[in-house]
């Protein structure tokens, strides 16, 4: 209880902390900045396609495993809880 009641005073600090910050705060870092912003080049291209990568990469690797786990537990065959293949005597 004592745990629940914790985590559920820091999840609210962090949310307050982070509707309260500045716009500028919450704004990208120098260097992503400074690489997006002017025309676009090659360069700018590169970035975006190399922060898609990233970002993609974490939902694909959980994504595959999940999907293993689901085509794995739906190919089990299901426990019966008796044998039919012996007869039964009365």
């Amino acid at each position: 209880m004592r745990f629940a009641s914790l985590a559920l005073l820091a999840l609210t600090v962090a949310l307050l902390a982070t509707a309260l910050a500045p716009a500028a705060v919450l704004a990208q870092c120098a260097m992503c900045k400074t690489a997006l912003d002017g025309p676009v080049d090659p360069l700018t291209e590169a970035f975006n396609v190399s922060s898609l990568f990233l970002m993609a990469t974490p939902y694909t690797v959980v994504g595959t495993v999940a999907a293993w786990i689901y085509i794995a537990s739906r190919r089990r065959t299901p426990q019966s809880d008796h044998d039919d293949a012996t007869p039964e005597s009365h």
